[in-house]
């Protein structure tokens, strides 16, 4: 069997495979515990939207922020961020919305507690960061300590440092992330690369966990890396089981969708797929996704008007388009005879 993990993480990614050899791998990792600023200024203007509509769910303050509409499960609530004057700066009058908000913010999944209760005492045996953006690696020295992976999965970028939020731990994982890269300890592979990919080990053998690279391309790094953009770098990988494929694509945009439509066509029909991009517009490719045609299409964030895709994917897919913000975790396990189902796991807490 194989079983994939989308975990509610908030504002990032992180990805959990167990793969049908007993490995696993985690895609990406975000352990903020709390809502970004931006995150946090939009789900307080969709309070405010609903209390100026006259909802009466949200005038009474009942923790449920959106339906899911397909009886698999609900988000579940917790207390886990205290908005401060920084984040509420510029959003107007409150009045009537934090409380309405505190009551209503989702639990957000610790990658490292998960594994420890879903695996314990076991580790990681690869690790791989799409690209080099802070969500997608908050938690990445602390997953090394307390869970660890054996292989390390990188692209060649030349991302400059970045900026630091105050009073977190992003700085920490920046310079641990610089520690592995400067130790030579990742493995940066691009499209073509046949290690890993179809069931081959690292040294060719038979084996492996039928990965494939779709992208990036040594050609699209370069002009990445010269532009400084760091979304279209993204590692895309396609994990195969019994006829079935899930496509991954980290935060992949227009430029490395080109690309893999130009080249794959028709092949890039996958089963499954994780919104490029958490689901926002910025990672929604209409040819891309034609092409894909998913059964099931996976968003981490969601709900969002200004920017979000979600309904242009339920809309040209016809088909489902939940989201780990609105429903929690998400699992996919499709079975050796390649029968599948996908349901939602209860967040921690």
């Amino acid at each position: 069997m194989l079983r994939v993990h989308f975990l509610n993480v908030g504002h990032g990614d992180c990805t959990i495979i167990e793969h049908p050899s007993g490995r696993l791998t985690m895609i990406d990792v975000n352990n903020s515990q709390e809502f970004d600023a931006e995150t946090f200024a939009q789900e307080l203007a969709e309070e405010r939207r609903k209390l100026q509509a006259g909802n009466p769910l949200a005038n009474a303050g009942i923790g449920m922020l959106a339906g899911v509409g397909t009886g698999v499960g609900t988000s579940q609530m917790g207390s886990l961020f205290a908005p401060t004057p920084t984040l509420l700066s510029g959003l107007g009058d409150l009045s009537g919305y934090t409380e309405v908000y505190a009551r209503q913010k989702r639990e957000l999944t610790d990658p490292i507690e998960f594994m420890k209760t879903n695996y314990p005492n076991r580790g990681l045996w690869r690790f791989v960061l799409t690209h080099p953006d802070l969500d997608h690696m908050r938690g990445l020295k602390r997953l090394s300590e307390n869970v660890g992976f054996a292989n390390f999965w990188d692209t060649k970028h030349t991302k400059e440092t970045p900026t630091f939020r105050s009073n977190s731990a992003d700085e920490e994982d920046w310079k641990f992330y610089q520690s592995l890269r400067s130790a030579n300890a990742g493995k940066c592979y691009t499209r073509g690369d046949s290690l890993y990919a179809f069931g081959k080990e690292e040294d060719g053998r038979p084996g492996g966990d039928n990965i494939e690279i779709l992208s990036p391309t040594p050609e699209l790094i370069g002009a990445c890396n010269t532009a400084q953009k760091s979304n279209d770098v993204s590692l895309v990988l396609r994990v195969h089981h019994a006829g079935r494929s899930i496509l991954l694509p980290g935060d992949a945009e227009e430029l490395a969708w080109d690309g893999m439509v130009d080249f794959y066509g028709a092949r890039l029909k996958s089963d499954f797929l994780k919104a490029g991009h958490h689901g926002r517009d910025t990672g929604y490719h209409q040819s891309a996704v034609k092409l894909i045609a998913p059964e099931l299409t996976i968003v981490s964030v969601g709900m969002k008007p200004d920017t979000d895709a979600s309904n242009k994917y339920r809309q040209q897919t016809g088909k489902r388009v939940p989201s780990t913000r609105y429903h929690g975790n998400i699992k996919i396990e499709i079975d050796d005879n390649g029968t599948w189902r996908w349901f939602v796991d209860q967040n921690p807490g």
